[in-house]
């Protein structure tokens, strides 16, 4: 199947804002939801009951667990703020790097995608070396 690289259409775009905005929010929820359960019962909880080193440990490797968790979210919530601010400036769809239209079929799965996947995949080689 040939994908589909073109420019998107009013009614596309703004179906993509609108997905945009509901997964923003969505993240939004997971990382209230996230504070509230796990920070707030287990952190709670274990820092009544410290006894020993070990102890600590558990709790430094929760913490860095929790970190990581967020740190993800607040990454993809920057990639999504970036992907509605180009939809504002008429420059949703385009690569970063190449500048050619990201294909339609992987924005569809992923609508705050930044580069086409020839550039993703050219970018995580880099990166990897």
């Amino acid at each position: 199947m040939k994908k589909t690289r073109r420019p998107l259409t009013k009614e596309e775009i703004e179906g993509f804002k609108n997905k945009l905005l509901e997964l923003k929010e969505e993240i939004w929820k997971k990382i209230a939801r996230d504070l509230k359960e796990r920070v707030k019962e287990e952190y709670q909880s274990i820092l009544n009951d410290i006894h020993d080193e070990e102890e600590l440990a558990q709790i430094d490797l929760q913490e860095e667990t929790i970190l990581g968790v967020l740190d993800a979210r607040r990454k993809e919530l920057e990639a999504i703020t970036q992907a509605l601010w180009r939809i504002e400036k008429g420059e949703y769809g385009r690569c970063l790097n190449c500048g050619d239209w990201i294909c339609l079929e992987r924005l569809k799965v992923r609508p705050q995608a930044l580069y086409c996947l020839p550039c993703k995949d050219e970018l995580e080689r880099i990166q990897s070396v």
